[in-house]
């Protein structure tokens, strides 16, 4: 049992070998050469301008923390040059590519550009770049950035936020090393779950001129969106809920509206207590905050608009002739005299009270149906 184990592992170690050296003869004589070939190489001399270096980003995880307003981006940043230096002939030497440690080789120095951008892992030049007979050379560097991110929670809870990270070198000139995207599609997204969710990932090429000198610049913005499913539904419930209530209360008579009102503006005012100290620091107030605070108000003012009615029936005095017109004009369109009589109490000002109870209700849920169709439209 030991031996096939044994053999298992020699089987998969040959096989290991012939991916890494792609499919060579002869590993041991091969290795030889690449070792003699980078014995001659000089890695402080770049190669013979004017170079192209090609990048291509890949998205690996992303992170935004709303206490700080900061982002984390964790990435992969592929670069492609020739380096005419690195080539051999891949008949005689029976391979066409190998892998060898980035630490011998010329790196070009592209970093971050961005402003007030850091990363809190520099290039690691333990990572293995491929090289293949033609003196293409391929290296990775690992990025972690950390950026601060202006937060603009409008749309809360479906906002999307962008982070923009600019790659170039910094010593030398578009003349001497031009960086510039592979191509079209030369970013890709390899996405791990969090509470936000990678949309897209687009690049752009540019060119940044400091002190005199143009260097070339390849951009990536990467733009995340918040997976809020259950802060969306919350507040679905709460909009729906107090809606109804409100609905409820102008069909209910003034002395008993106060009650359902109540209820509606203590949901209001729970959901924004519970809520509010979720949020970040923000460019704009939020909208379902602003739309739960207008609902909240308007069950306050439902109730406050009972309470006047009220006490319009109520009224003893005369009523002025003004009122009077108004209200013998507005009966001809609605009917607003009750079979109902309460002591003491006087037509006229009861019709009234009718008519101002209706005039603000109508404003009340005219709000409200407003307040629904920007959440609807946004």
């Amino acid at each position: 049992m030991p031996s096939t184990v044994a053999v298992l592992k020699a089987l998969c170690f040959i096989i290991g070998l012939h991916q890494v050296w792609g499919g060579c003869d002869n590993v041991t004589s091969f290795t030889m050469r690449v070792d003699t070939l980078l014995a001659e190489y000089d890695r402080s001399n770049p190669p013979a301008a004017p170079l192209k270096v090609f990048a291509s980003l890949q998205v690996r995880h992303a992170n935004i923390y709303e206490d700080t307003a900061s982002v984390r981006l964790l990435a992969n940043l592929q670069l492609n040059w020739n380096d005419s230096r690195l080539a051999w002939n891949t008949t005689d030497w029976g391979c066409d590519k190998a892998l060898v440690t980035s630490e011998r080789l010329w790196l070009p120095d592209v970093a971050l550009l961005s402003a007030a951008t850091s990363s809190s892992d520099p290039a690691d030049t333990t990572l293995k770049a491929r090289i293949t007979g033609a003196g293409q050379v391929s290296w990775v560097t690992r990025l972690d950035v950390n950026a601060p991110l202006s937060m603009d929670l409008y749309k809360w809870p479906a906002d999307e936020h962008e982070i923009i990270v600019k790659f170039g070198s910094r010593g030398h000139s578009i003349d001497e090393m031009d960086v510039v995207l592979r191509d079209e599609k030369s970013s890709a997204l390899m996405f791990e779950s969090s509470s936000w969710e990678a949309v897209s990932v687009n690049c752009s090429e540019d060119r940044q001129e400091v002190e005199g000198v143009v260097r070339g610049v390849v951009s990536y913005t990467v733009r995340l969106r918040r997976t809020g499913h259950a802060h969306g539904l919350a507040l679905a419930a709460v909009l729906a809920t107090t809606t109804l209530l409100l609905l409820a209360a102008a069909m209910m008579p003034p002395d008993s509206r106060p009650a359902l009102c109540a209820a509606a503006a203590f949901t209001s005012a729970l959901w924004l207590i519970s809520s509010a100290p979720k949020l970040s620091v923000s460019a704009r107030v939020p909208l379902p905050l602003s739309l739960v605070c207008v609902q909240c108000v308007c069950a306050c003012a439902c109730a406050a608009a009972a309470a006047l009615v009220l006490r319009v029936s109520r009224c003893s005095a005369p009523p002025p002739p003004p009122l009077r017109a108004l209200l013998t004009a507005t009966s001809q369109l609605c009917r607003l005299t009750t079979t109902e009589s309460v002591e003491g109490q006087s037509t006229a000002w009861a019709a009234a009270a009718r008519l101002l109870d209706r005039t603000l209700l109508l404003l009340v849920l005219l709000t409200v149906f407003i307040v629904h169709c920007i959440h609807l439209f946004h």
